[in-house]
């Protein structure tokens, strides 16, 4: 390990790193191939948060099949996302470690994925119907499993990035791509299964006695495409030549306490986390706000995710060129200060007579979704960065164990807003007579998210 650095020397080494602008090393082709892998990432995540609760315990108005209980359903999804940020850093600290003939990566992504794919088909085939505890205990079981399973696979294919290309605009052009393929993910997650299942409540359908809906075609659906995608990946995305920089010393303890001493990691997971809680909570009632709040349909509720993510597409563009002009920092945070403003809105539905519910609806989830592009096209280049300054600081490349802390933190987000919406939907209401249980999502999201951009604009050191 070489020796340690005086904060002179870092603060140097630190701007000379932010210099580090131009230059390829990638093709077109290796670009697409790899930030299509985003696709199956985003997908099978998008499906379970948007649509999970709304399938295990759908409002009782709707007259569907209810599995769970709405804050037993809550709490298996907060136990999953627990065991997604247990496995995350046990995953980066075990990759970071291996050595194959594939790599340090490939073989979590190669060997992984069948699982998760196989798992994400079984959360959708309840073993009973009604409310019982063997739906409690089964249903609880394939979530906790799935939770680990997915940084198994997700983690090394995102701890590829930095170690495929050290440009920083190849890097944002790079995920750039990648948030494409998140959106192409989270329209098939959010639209189309909304309108399939919508479909299946109108269309009755059985195989082997076993009724269909639209949840469990789309997640068979999804599994093919994750294991496709992720089979072609690991044969075209070759890693670096094995190095002394890959032979990692660290125990998992240490290798995560190196991580928290990293100053650039702190305001960048504080940021990242707080947005994914915040975002996460809007994701979740979105079916709830469209059903009892617009007095929409599943199909049109699907549209309210589809216009949010179009648009955040839309934006990429102008998030590039912005990005390029004033720089990462200064972009991320305009973006994170737009999304707290905007997300209190949703109360206005309920608070200002006369708005028609339908039209402000669409209008909402208009206005929220410019600061998605800039989460969708900037985070991967910012941890790209810190994850390089890791290197100045430790002398070892540890991509892996950095998104293994990563999810470690943003999945103890993701599990506290399993926890957030449902209790306020059970003590405010989620029904058309009592909505606030879905509204107060908007101004609590607002605070949390207000409150870490300031942080992150104090302390975050990079600026490019």
């Amino acid at each position: 390990m070489p020796e340690e650095k005086d904060i002179k020397k870092l603060s140097e080494e630190l701007s000379e790193q932010e210099q580090r602008l131009e230059g390829k090393a990638l093709s077109v082709g290796q670009k697409v191939i790899y930030a299509s892998g985003n696709l199956p990432a985003a997908l099978v995540i998008a499906l379970i948060d948007g649509w999970i609760l709304y399938f295990y315990a759908p409002p009782a108005s709707k007259n569907l099949p209810i599995y769970l209980g709405v804050l037993t359903a809550g709490i298996l999804n907060a136990l999953r996302y627990v065991s997604n940020a247990i496995g995350d850093p046990v995953v980066g600290w075990w990759s970071d470690r291996t050595r194959s003939k594939m790599g340090r990566r490939r073989p979590f992504i190669l060997y992984g994925t069948i699982f998760l794919a196989a798992i994400l088909i079984l959360i959708w085939f309840p073993p009973t119907q009604g409310i019982s505890w063997t739906n409690t205990i089964v249903l609880g079981f394939y979530l906790i499993i799935f939770g680990f399973l997915y940084p198994l696979v997700v983690n090394p294919y995102l701890g590829l990035m930095p170690e495929i290309t050290p440009y920083i605009k190849e890097r944002i052009n790079l995920s750039a791509l990648m948030g494409y393929a998140e959106i192409i993910a989270r329209v098939l997650a959010a639209g189309l299964t909304g309108f399939a299942a919508a479909y299946f409540i109108a269309h009755k359908f059985k195989i082997i006695n076993i009724p269909l809906d639209g949840y469990k075609v789309m997640a068979v659906g999804s599994a093919i495409i994750t294991v496709v995608i992720y089979i072609i990946l690991v044969a075209k995305i070759k890693e670096t030549p094995h190095h002394e920089k890959k032979e990692v010393p660290f125990g998992i303890l240490k290798s995560v306490a190196e991580v928290f001493k990293n100053p650039s990691f702190i305001p960048y997971i504080v940021i990242i986390a707080t947005f994914i809680l915040s975002s996460n909570l809007l994701i979740m009632i979105t079916p709830f706000f469209g059903t009892q709040v617009m007095g929409v349909s599943e199909d049109i509720v699907g549209l309210l995710l589809l216009i949010l993510l179009a648009v955040a597409g839309l934006f990429f563009p102008l998030t590039i060129w912005v990005a390029d002009k004033i720089g990462k920092k200064k972009t991320f945070v305009i973006a994170m200060l737009w999304f707290a403003l905007a997300t209190p809105l949703f109360v206005l539905v309920k608070l200002i007579p006369g708005i028609d519910p339908k039209i402000f609806g669409f209008v909402l989830y208009f206005i929220v979704a410019p600061p998605v592009s800039a989460v969708l096209v900037l985070q991967r280049p910012m941890i790209s960065d810190v994850i390089d300054y890791d290197e100045k600081l430790t002398g070892y490349r540890r991509e892996s164990m950095y998104m293994g802390a990563e999810g470690l933190i943003t999945k103890l987000a993701w599990a506290a807003s399993f926890l957030i919406a449902p209790v306020l939907m059970k003590f405010f209401g989620n029904t058309t007579d009592q909505p606030w249980g879905i509204l107060l999502n908007g101004p609590v999201a607002a605070v949390i998210l207000f409150i870490a951009t300031l942080f992150f604009w104090k302390e975050y050191q990079f600026k490019r």
